[in-house]
């Protein structure tokens, strides 16, 4: 402070940290700025970002033909696997109800069978209750044998087609 007062009289000024001339602005002081002022900063600048446009892959898109195909396989899979299951249920209920009725008709029919009016009607046509000298007893120690005769199995490629086909075939029914 000492310095610019006795500098009050001369050509040169100061505003603290520098020294300018009069001359050069006038008798205007230039306004010192207050020290909790911060200064501008330039904003910056925002650039688009250009991206850079991407192929799609034939094996990406092949991939997600495959998992789209795969799931539509796992979603028919799981409404034939539960279809197959009401068709079960239902004809596990049909078989319970045909059961009561065997028994229904067993008992009916055991309860017509009447023994005296059989031995009679067998006496009508005939027929006499067999001697000690008509009865045969057969020996069979021996091992019995049995062999079926039946259609020769097909090979194993035309099972694998008929296994192909009526998976098509159920396939179409299902979608018709």
């Amino acid at each position: 402070m000492a310095a610019s007062q006795d500098l009050r009289g001369s050509r040169y000024r100061s505003n603290g940290s520098a020294a300018y001339d009069i001359r050069t602005y006038g008798n205007a002081v230039p306004k010192p700025r207050g020290p909790g002022l911060p200064e501008e900063r330039p904003r910056p600048v925002r650039r688009q970002r250009v991206k850079a446009k991407t192929a799609v892959s034939p094996f990406a898109a092949l991939g997600l033909v495959a998992a789209a195909l795969m799931l539509v396989m796992v979603i028919f899979s799981y409404v034939q696997l539960y279809e197959a299951t009401s068709e079960v249920g239902r004809l596990q209920e049909e078989l319970a109800a045909l059961q009561e009725e065997q028994q229904a008709l067993t008992s009916q029919y055991e309860g017509q069978i009447d023994l005296a009016a059989i031995e009679t009607r067998a006496r009508e046509l005939g027929m006499v209750q067999p001697t000690s000298i008509e009865t045969v007893y057969l020996n069979l120690t021996s091992a019995d044998r049995a062999e079926v005769l039946g259609e020769q199995s097909p090979g194993f490629l035309a099972s694998v087609f008929q296994a192909l086909r009526g998976a098509v075939e159920s396939l179409v029914s299902y979608l018709s």
